[in-house]
């Protein structure tokens, strides 16, 4: 992702010649006259300026068009997404990182003399860019300011911890940071200004102190890439991300432009910069003059869009799969984890099933490597959105064990040593429930009690710091005694025997919702609520497409007409004795047409309200 600015910049041909801590030293003179802090402040905010103007100079200019729209635009600032061609930029030059060591010096040097909140700032974020990182957090750990000051401190700790990757103490330090705030800075670092729309924002705002601070929790909450993880990156990168806004809104920046709320907000929403080129000629905003030259930002190619959609936000459990992970030109804020920049959509089933007042869920799951994807000749395309990693999984790939067609690769074949785990978030807040194994594909089962859950199937292959994940809403209402409820429809693998239990279903659970037109399908589920050799008429058929909750229960029940119904029904016997019932058929689907559909179960009893259950499911050729 590039961010580009409207200015003009002026190449610098050296370094500055005045007294600059960036410049050759003077000869010592007899005594230096004391200098009070005031003159120290302004002296080292003109050697950072020096700086920063010496550090745009010396990037080589580009003649090379670039592209001519932006994906998002901030008054002066036009952001665009990059693609493959996003790391594509100069190294900095060895004459900039001297510079830099001068100007660290300086500040150094000042820091010793005054203990002042500027100062100690703009030395832990050089100290930091020089990679210097160590440093960077002894300096922000000896502090010296003041108390009502030393808040900053503590930021300044968890933006270095954050940037070494130590999340779980860089989270205790921001949270450190925000109890020693005041009260009006506070409220500024705690509000998701920017990353929300302005509607959302709004409306966040009008919500009582304790339900907002809860709701805005719960957003940074769901919006940790990955549970596997322990700390919220997601959130500490969004801290990080306001302590380079405080270090930058007083002082000079590699745009050497001045300071606005178009920077504040492009670095909130799409976070720091991992390197700079320049351009000259036609840009993003249009032809300009032949002399021309403006900078560009470059950041992460795996940066994506993480955080928890605000339209759900309300009602995080009625999430659909994986929409809050959305590609770079569709989302309003970017992040790349950096233990798994590659994260892709993981191949899954996930299935309810009652156990008393308990929740059962099955999450079935087989990641799809990119190698299955180069196999399958599924190439990426230069174009960033067709090639979006959190697209469907190729329907057909071809392995060394394997014909073409097979829907079950190894991943074992292409994966190192996995970390896996299923996840249930609650709600309205809590301990979140968890399972984890280390098998490349497979099942994983969870306990928990009925209500209302985010689950998030994950897999990490830290070594080649990649992973892929599912994530959707669960909702489990208890049930209503004299009713009958359905579990969600389990659809098994190709070549398993037909199960007699819920627990050899679950061994064989398909990882996945892709089948064949024609194929043989079995498809397990449970009925709850029937009572001793009480008969159940079970209805079993599809619509095509995925359409909303209530127009997929609309056409199955006959109130609107589908486009292409195809229905089976039978009549099931009740139990002997528990009133759990477990049935499993094989169905041989009809000659559809590749493509989106779902598969509607609907019992029914005289007397009482039919229990419905739905699975989209994918048919390929």
């Amino acid at each position: 992702m590039r961010i580009f600015l409207a200015v003009l910049v002026v190449a610098l041909a050296a370094l500055p010649s005045s007294g600059s801590g960036l410049s050759a030293q003077a000869p010592e003179q007899a005594e230096a006259p004391e200098r009070d802090s005031l003159q120290v402040l302004e002296e080292l905010k003109a050697e950072q300026e020096r700086f920063e103007a010496y550090r745009e100079s010396r990037i080589p200019v580009s003649r090379a068009r670039t592209n001519t729209s932006c994906d998002a635009r901030m008054g002066r600032i036009c952001v665009w997404y990059g693609g493959a061609d996003e790391a594509n930029f100069p190294p900095e030059p060895v004459e900039t990182g001297m510079a830099r060591s001068e100007l660290v010096r300086a500040l150094a040097d000042g820091l010793r003399d005054f203990s002042d909140p500027w100062i100690l700032g703009q030395l832990v974020h050089y100290l930091a860019e020089a990679e210097r990182r160590s440093e960077a957090l002894g300096v922000a750990e000896s502090c010296g300011l003041v108390p009502d000051e030393a808040w900053w401190c503590a930021a300044l700790e968890g933006y270095v911890l954050h940037l070494d990757g130590r999340f779980v103490q860089a989270e205790a330090r921001f949270l450190d940071a925000l109890g020693q705030m005041p009260d009006p800075e506070r409220a500024r670092w705690s509000a998701p200004r920017f990353v929300l729309t302005p509607d959302a924002l709004q409306e966040l705002e009008a919500l009582e102190p304790m339900e907002r601070e809860a709701r805005v929790d719960l957003l940074w909450r769901l919006s940790d890439p990955l549970f596997l993880r322990e700390g919220n990156d997601r959130w500490t990168d969004h801290m990080a991300r306001l302590v380079i806004v405080r270090n930058r809104a007083e002082a000079a920046n590699p745009y050497t432009m001045p300071w606005g709320e178009d920077m504040a907000e492009s670095l909130i929403r799409y976070g720091r910069h991992i390197g700079f080129s320049r351009v000259r000629g036609e840009t993003p905003l249009g032809p300009t003059l032949e002399d021309g030259r403006r900078l560009v930002g470059h950041h992460h190619p795996g940066s994506r869009g993480y955080l928890f959609p605000e339209d759900f936000l309300e009602a995080p459990a009625e999430v659909p799969p994986e929409s809050w992970v959305t590609a770079p030109r569709d989302a309003r804020t970017w992040y790349a984890p950096p233990y798994a920049p590659d994260l892709r959509a993981l191949e899954t089933q996930v299935a309810r099933f009652r156990r008393g007042d308990e929740l059962l869920v099955v999450g079935a799951y087989r990641p799809v490597p990119p190698e299955l994807d180069a196999l399958a000749g599924l190439v990426p395309d230069p174009d960033p959105e067709p090639s979006d990693p959190f697209r469907t999984p190729p329907a057909q790939v071809e392995t060394a064990g394997g014909g073409a067609g097979d829907l079950e690769p190894d991943p074992a074949e292409f994966l190192g040593p996995v970390e896996v785990g299923l996840f249930l978030v609650p709600e309205e807040g809590g301990e979140i429930r968890s399972v984890r194994g280390t098998e490349p594909s497979g099942v994983l089962t969870l306990l928990a009690p009925a209500g209302r859950w985010v689950s998030s199937l994950e897999v990490l292959e830290p070594q080649q710091r990649r992973a892929w994940r599912a994530r959707q809403g669960v909702i489990q209402p208890l049930v209503e005694p004299g009713t009958v409820a359905v579990s969600d429809l389990l659809l098994l693998r190709p070549d398993a025997p037909f199960p007699e239990s819920l627990d050899e279903a679950i061994d064989d659970a398909r990882p996945g919702i892709r089948v064949r037109a024609g194929e043989a399908v079995t498809v397990a589920w449970e009925t709850y609520g029937l009572e001793v050799d009480e008969e159940v008429q079970v209805t079993l058929g599809f619509t095509s497409g995925r359409p909303g909750f209530l127009t997929r229960v609309g056409e199955f029940l006959g109130i609107l007409e589908p486009d292409r119904p195809v229905e089976l029904t039978f009549p099931v016997a009740g139990p002997d004795e528990v009133q759990i019932l477990f049935r499993a058929v094989e169905l041989y689907l009809p000659d559809l047409d590749p493509g989106e559909y779902t598969l509607h179960l609907r019992a029914e009893l005289p007397g009482r309200e039919p229990a419905l259950a739905s699975r989209p499911i994918t048919v390929i050729p």
